[in-house]
């Protein structure tokens, strides 16, 4: 399980991930994001379907390969050719040089903006994940130019993925061979993982199983299990728990 606490506009925030068993009422925050788990009903609760794709890391590296579709083996087997690392950064790296985390956010960001929408990570809040100890990043590099990055949220149990971006808008490299190195990233992250002794691989989200977007696709191309929990927003404290009301009234 992990629990991570941050302010946000004064309010104070837990983030708590796939808890075994948890007691809504003593956590010591405003509102708390508890993902992962069975339906809660309540006055302070709001609960969210949430669709996701299970990988098991305890299946052997063939095993995993033999479940991902047959053109993206070969896309990734064709970056393995390619001059292109891949590198990893676990917290503690991150804590004793974080300089990596600006190339991160400012490639994530202009993906956004490259969309027309404004989204902004917020560093306080990856610094809290930092500190718990739960935050991993992964990237592909061509030399000390970063082509993609993932971010995850992770115990000692499961990796769920966070965030990723991938840089294309380099000048010097065509859209496909980012577009391979991505997906070998996604592959050695999932070894990444196995190797560490994690047994779940949670791709982050799929918005529609029985209609599929783009990026829906593409992540059920990886052979995962199809699976659905709920993430609750709970109101723990009275300025909390006026928040739910407010986001129940608005649907």
């Amino acid at each position: 399980m992990i629990k991570v606490y941050y302010r946000k506009k004064g309010i104070k925030i837990a983030q708590i991930w796939y808890p075994e068993s948890e007691d809504l009422g003593k956590i010591k925050a405003d509102i708390a994001f508890v993902h992962g788990v069975e339906k809660k009903e309540g006055s302070h609760i709001l609960s969210k379907e949430f669709h996701s794709m299970l990988t098991d890391l305890t299946l052997s590296e063939e095993e995993l390969t033999e479940k991902i579709s047959k053109t993206e083996r070969y896309q990734i087997r064709r970056s393995k050719k390619e001059d292109v690392e891949f590198r990893s950064f676990t917290p503690a790296k991150l804590i004793e040089d974080d300089t990596v985390l600006t190339p991160f956010i400012e490639m994530y960001e202009q993906m956004y903006k490259d969309k027309g929408m404004k989204v902004v990570l917020s560093r306080k809040q990856l610094d809290a994940y930092i500190k718990a100890n739960a935050f991993y990043l992964t990237g592909v590099f061509r030399g000390e130019e970063a082509l993609a990055f993932h971010s995850y949220v992770a115990d000692d149990r499961e990796a769920r993925l966070f965030h990723s971006t991938s840089n294309f808008r380099s000048e010097e490299t065509d859209a496909a061979f980012i577009a391979r190195a991505n997906k070998r990233l996604h592959m050695d992250d999932m070894m990444y993982f196995k190797n560490l002794g994690l047994k779940t691989y949670d791709w982050g989200g799929i918005s529609d199983f029985e209609n599929p977007n783009g990026i829906d696709v593409f992540k059920m191309k990886f052979g995962g299990e199809k699976v659905t929990y709920y993430n609750l927003y709970v109101g723990c404290s009275l300025l909390g728990k006026l928040a739910i009301q407010v986001l129940k009234r608005k649907g």
